[in-house]
């Protein structure tokens, strides 16, 4: 029976009394509570098992398998089950004047708008640029920069050869001499091409 102070309360228990034992053998699933005194049972914390990852097939499977499936020049996104194009990529470049075709997986030309190339051009589908497309007889031959055709000789060219320019055939002529004076002077000789005398030590120039 607990003691009455003068105020006529009962004191306050201040601390519990300790576990006099402080262990104790207890049976299959249970263990020793010091805090309770006495076996308690056993809390069992089940873990989760981690999700099971199947392991990616190997490149070289997945692109065979990709072959068989998508065709050459595509491959399957396993993420998203598509065939998509292997070059995909968007950091993956056709080069200039190129872009990549989805449905083709193809680096093809961009298109150009109609008359873009100027005359006598055609668009190259293998470098995507305008080239020279003209043909030329063989006396004038093309000239790839202006994309023209060009004569070899010129007014200026025959006359230092004395000779005239034949424009129609892009050449230098020697017409026959109107007076044709076949005696000259010691050292001298007739030049065809220039109708005269002229020294003997010289030369035909063309």
């Amino acid at each position: 029976t607990p003691k009455i102070n003068s105020a006529g309360t009962s004191p306050l228990v201040t601390s519990a009394k300790p576990c006099p034992t402080l262990n104790q053998t207890c049976p299959f699933g249970h263990t020793w509570s010091i805090s309770q005194c006495r076996c308690t049972i056993m809390v069992q914390h089940t873990t989760v098992p981690p999700p099971l990852v199947l392991p990616r097939p190997p490149r070289e499977l997945n692109d065979v398998f990709s072959s068989d499936v998508c065709g050459p020049d595509k491959e399957l996104d396993l993420e998203n089950c598509q065939c998509v194009c292997r070059h995909s990529n968007p950091t993956y470049s056709c080069g200039p004047n190129r872009h990549l075709d989805q449905k083709t997986c193809q680096c093809i030309c961009n298109a150009l708008p109609a008359l873009s190339c100027p005359p006598n051009h055609v668009l190259n589908k293998e470098t995507c640029q305008c080239t020279c497309d003209r043909t030329c007889p063989r006396h004038q031959p093309l000239n790839k920069t202006k994309c023209s055709c060009e004569c070899h000789e010129s007014p200026n060219r025959c006359f230092l050869k004395g000779r005239r320019f034949h424009q129609p055939t892009c050449s230098c002529l020697r017409p026959p001499c109107e007076v044709r004076r076949r005696r000259c002077e010691a050292g001298f000789s007739f030049s065809e091409e220039v109708c005269r005398c002229v020294p003997a030590h010289w030369r035909p120039l063309g």
